[in-house]
C-alpha cells in the first residue's frame, strides 16, 4: 500500500506538470503510472486523478498563436496560410504550404490522429468515471458534461477540415482492434446532427455561469471574476452551436450537388440552414450576458471580461510573446525582437477609413502617398506600419530603416511586406517596456476561441443570407462592432442589397478577427479561396526621400498555390492505405 501511494503521488505530479505545460502527450507519462487502478481510484473521494484526466483532455484544445512550424521558438500564425500574411522568415516551413499547398502525403494542420486520441480519452473517462466513489456527485456530473462537449468539439474540429468522419460513439477501441481497419466515414449531416445532439444534451448540465457584472468587475482595466474560467458552461455550448450551424449553412457544405459523396456536405442547398444559424446566434445576443469591451486592447491582457465567451487557458513557459511580434530592430530587456509575421497589403487595404468608407470608395479621403492617416483605428491595433509608434519610437519600415535595414549580416529575418503583425499586444506605443499580455508572461496564457464580436458577425452573416434583403437587425449587429472600433460615422449605407451587405460583413470579419484563426476557415467555407488566395499577394516598398517624405509603391510578394480540392483537407495517405473502406476527399 505504501508503494502504491508513492506511485500515485508521482503520477499526480507528472500529470500536474503535463497539464500546466500543455506541451506533451499524456501517453508520454510512464504507462505503469497511468493504469486504471490509479486514475479510477476507488478510494479517491474527491476524484482528484479523474479530474486531472479531464484537465488533460482540455489540454488538447488547439493552442493557437505561433503554433505552426516552430512553436514558441520560431512558429507563425495560421494567418500566414491566408491572404492576410506571410512569414517574415524566408526559411519558415509555412512557405512550403504557400508555394505547394498540401496533399495526402504532405499534410497541413492535420488533426485526425490527435483528435481521435482526444476522443478516445473522452470515451475512457465516460466509461469509467463512476467507478470513483465521488463525495460530490454534482462535480462528477459537471465533468461528464464537459467531456461530452469536448468530444463534440473535437469531432467538429475534424469535420470543418475533412467533412464527415467516422463516428465511434462511446466505444473505446484498443489499438489492435480489427474494426479500426474497416471504419467508414459518416455523412456530413450525420456528424453535424451528432454534434448538435451532444450540445443539446449537456447545455443544462454544466457549472454555473459567471454573471456579466462579475466578469466585468475589472472595470475595463483588469480581469473580472470567474471562478470557473476555462471550464465549459452553457453559453459556451450555445455559442459553439451557433458556429457549427453557421459552418454547416455555408457554401462549402450547403448544397454540394454530390449525392454520392454525402461525407463532403449536404448534397442539396437549404436556405433554412442559415435561419437556424441566425437563431442560435440570436440566443446569445438576447441573453444580454455579453457586451463588447469598449477598449479592444483589454482583450489582449485579460482572460475574464465582458466580451470573451470561451477562453482556452494554459500556462506559458516563456515570456517573449510580444517580442515575437515586435518589429526587428527593437531590443527590450536585452532581448531582440523577432517580427515573425508580415501582413499583406491586401489585409492593410481591407481596413476602411475612419469615416467608415472603403479606401477606394468615392469621398473616402484616402491618400496613396500618405496611406495610414485617418484609417480605421483597428489598423494601428493590428499592424505595425511605417510611421506608427512603438515603445516611444517611430517604426521605420522604409528601405534601410531601423525595422527594415536590408542587412542580412545583422538581421537574418525582416519583414517581407513592409509591415509587421501587431495583434495581441498591449498599447505600448509610448511606454518604455512591454506590458504582459495573454501571450507574454508567466501568468495563464489565454486564447479567445469565441468572443461576442464574433457572435454578432455570425448573426449578421446568417440573417443576411437567410433573407432576400438585410433587415435592421443585420445593420444593428455589424454596426455595434464598427462603433466600438471607433469609426465615425459607424453606420453603413442604407438600402444595401444582400450582396453588398455580404461584402461588408466579410470585410468586417476579416479585420475585426484578424489573426484569430478565422480567415483561413472563412475563405474556405465561403468558397472564395480560389479567387482571393490563388492570386498575387502584395506588400509595400517604402522609400525615404531627401526631403524626409516617403514614396509608397505596391510590390509583388508571391502567388500562393491553391487548387479547388484544397477546400477540404486530405485524409492522410496512411489512413487510406490501411483501411479500404476509408473514402478520400475528392481530388487527392
Amino acid at each position: 500500500m505504501f508503494m502504491k501511494n508513492i506511485l500515485k503521488k508521482y503520477y499526480l505530479l507528472a500529470l500536474c506538470c503535463f497539464t500546466l505545460a500543455s506541451c506533451e502527450n499524456f501517453e508520454e507519462v510512464p504507462l505503469e503510472w497511468a493504469t486504471e487502478s490509479y486514475v479510477w481510484d476507488e478510494t479517491d473521494l474527491n476524484g482528484t486523478y479523474a479530474s486531472y484526466w479531464v484537465n488533460n483532455i482540455y489540454a488538447q484544445l488547439p493552442t493557437a498563436y505561433f503554433r505552426f512550424y516552430g512553436g514558441h521558438k520560431s512558429g507563425v500564425f495560421l494567418a500566414c496560410a491566408t491572404d492576410d500574411a506571410v512569414p517574415s522568415d524566408a526559411g519558415n516551413g509555412m512557405w512550403n504550404i504557400i508555394r505547394g499547398g498540401y496533399s495526402a502525403s504532405t499534410l497541413f494542420d492535420d488533426n485526425w490522429s490527435k483528435n481521435y486520441s482526444a476522443i478516445r480519452k473522452c470515451n475512457i473517462f465516460l466509461a469509467n468515471y463512476m467507478r470513483v466513489p465521488w463525495a460530490d456527485l454534482q462535480e462528477a456530473a459537471y465533468l461528464a458534461a464537459e467531456v461530452r462537449f469536448l468530444r463534440a468539439y473535437f469531432i467538429f474540429d475534424m469535420v470543418q477540415r475533412y467533412g464527415g468522419v467516422p463516428l465511434i460513439g462511446d466505444k473505446v477501441y484498443k489499438p489492435a482492434d480489427a474494426e479500426l481497419l474497416s471504419l467508414t466515414r459518416n455523412s456530413f449531416k450525420e456528424c453535424i446532427d451528432y454534434v448538435l445532439s451532444e450540445l443539446e444534451a449537456v447545455k443544462d448540465e454544466l457549472r454555473p455561469e459567471a454573471s456579466l457584472a462579475d466578469r466585468g468587475s475589472g472595470n475595463g482595466k483588469k480581469d473580472g471574476k470567474d471562478p470557473y474560467l476555462g471550464r465549459i458552461r452553457k453559453h459556451i455550448v450555445l455559442a459553439f452551436k451557433a458556429k457549427v450551424l453557421l459552418y454547416a449553412a455555408s457554401p462549402l457544405f450547403n448544397g454540394t450537388g454530390e449525392s454520392e459523396k454525402p461525407y463532403i456536405g449536404y448534397p442539396e442547398y437549404d436556405r433554412n440552414r442559415w435561419g437556424e444559424a441566425a437563431k442560435a446566434a440570436k440566443v446569445i445576443i438576447d441573453s444580454k450576458e455579453f457586451e463588447l469591451e469598449p477598449d479592444r486592447y483589454m482583450l489582449n491582457y485579460t482572460s475574464v471580461n465582458k466580451e470573451v465567451i470561451w477562453m482556452r487557458t494554459t500556462y506559458a513557459t516563456w515570456n517573449r510573446g510580444v517580442l515575437f511580434l515586435t518589429p526587428i530592430g527593437f531590443r527590450v530587456s536585452n532581448l531582440d525582437a523577432e517580427g515573425r509575421i508580415s501582413p499583406t497589403q491586401e489585409l492593410v487595404d481591407a481596413f476602411p477609413m475612419k469615416n467608415g468608407k472603403p479606401i477606394y470608395a468615392e469621398g473616402s479621403g484616402y491618400d496613396a502617398q500618405n496611406p495610414y492617416v485617418d484609417r480605421d483605428p483597428r489598423l494601428n491595433e493590428t499592424v505595425f506600419y511605417n510611421g506608427s509608434r512603438w515603445l516611444r519610437q517611430t517604426v521605420e519600415t522604409f528601405e534601410g530603416g531601423m525595422n527594415k535595414p536590408n542587412n542580412s549580416t545583422k538581421y537574418k529575418v525582416q519583414t517581407q511586406t513592409g509591415y509587421y503583425g501587431k495583434k495581441f499586444v498591449a498599447d505600448d506605443s509610448e511606454n518604455t517596456t512591454l506590458t504582459n499580455t495573454n501571450y507574454n508572461g508567466n501568468a495563464p496564457s489565454g486564447w479567445a476561441i469565441i468572443r461576442y464580436a464574433d457572435i454578432l458577425l455570425m448573426y449578421a452573416e446568417a440573417q443576411n443570407e437567410f433573407l432576400d434583403k438585410p433587415d435592421q437587425s443585420v445593420y444593428d449587429a455589424i454596426e455595434i462592432v464598427r462603433k466600438r472600433a471607433g469609426l465615425d460615422p459607424y453606420q453603413l449605407p442604407k438600402n444595401l442589397t444582400q450582396e453588398e451587405m455580404r461584402e461588408y460583413i466579410r470585410t468586417e470579419r476579416r479585420i475585426e478577427l484578424a489573426f484569430e484563426e478565422s480567415r483561413f476557415w472563412d475563405i474556405r467555407r465561403w468558397k472564395i479561396a480560389d479567387k482571393v488566395y490563388s492570386t498575387m499577394l502584395h506588400g509595400m516598398k517604402i522609400e525615404k526621400e531627401e526631403d524626409g517624405t516617403f514614396s509608397y509603391t505596391p510590390t509583388e510578394i508571391i502567388k500562393p498555390y491553391f487548387s479547388k480540392e484544397m477546400y477540404l483537407q486530405p485524409i492522410a495517405l496512411k489512413e487510406i492505405q490501411v483501411n479500404d473502406n476509408m473514402q478520400q476527399n475528392p481530388g487527392y
